[in-house]
């Protein structure tokens, strides 16, 4: 069985329905044969989000799925609060890679010359983006095709699975995959 997750970071929602899966996942509940993959929403009323989505892609491209896991999870602890629209307001990209960095204590610093190589700006390249732009693009290329336009929202097996809520225990989250 297949659940797939769309969610942003910035997200409040999105945290909770995260961290009630991964509570469902470690628990001796969870039935075998699941596969739940992580899509990226950034959500464009929160400008910051983007900047979230590049840095998590980024700590992917480089480090691979168990640090961007840890970054997931760092972003969807009560760290996320740091990040808010009212926390960010004065603040530029540049400043929130900083922050991201700081908050990444699992990278060295070698580890954080790299993703501020992948996510800097050549002088001079106009619109251009980044490193991480073009893994941005198909994000949202593909949730758009999915037709997915809020989060969270989850399918299961290819289809939306609209009775899920972000207020679910992970209980509810093992009846409704049990009667699948």
């Amino acid at each position: 069985m297949q659940v797939e997750l769309f969610l942003d970071f910035c997200c409040p929602f999105s945290r909770k329905l995260y961290n009630t899966v991964m509570a469902y996942m470690a628990s001796e509940s969870a039935l075998s044969g699941l596969q739940f993959l992580l899509h990226l929403v950034p959500q464009p009323w929160h400008p910051q989000s983007p900047v979230l989505h590049e840095f998590g892609l980024t700590v992917r491209e480089l480090f691979g799925d168990e640090a961007f896991f840890k970054y997931a999870d760092m972003v969807f602890s009560d760290r996320q609060v740091t990040f808010f629209d009212s926390e960010v307001y004065e603040k530029s990209r540049k400043d929130l890679y900083g922050q991201l960095l700081k908050e990444c204590t699992w990278l060295q610093d070698g580890d954080k010359d790299k993703v501020m190589e992948f996510l800097g700006i050549e002088a001079g390249s106009g619109n251009s983006g980044n490193k991480a732009t073009g893994l941005l693009k198909l994000c949202c290329k593909y949730h758009r095709i999915r037709a997915v336009h809020v989060t969270p929202t989850v399918f299961v097996n290819g289809i939306e699975a609209s009775d899920i809520s972000s207020g679910w225990t992970a209980e509810e989250w093992g009846d409704k995959l049990s009667c699948i």
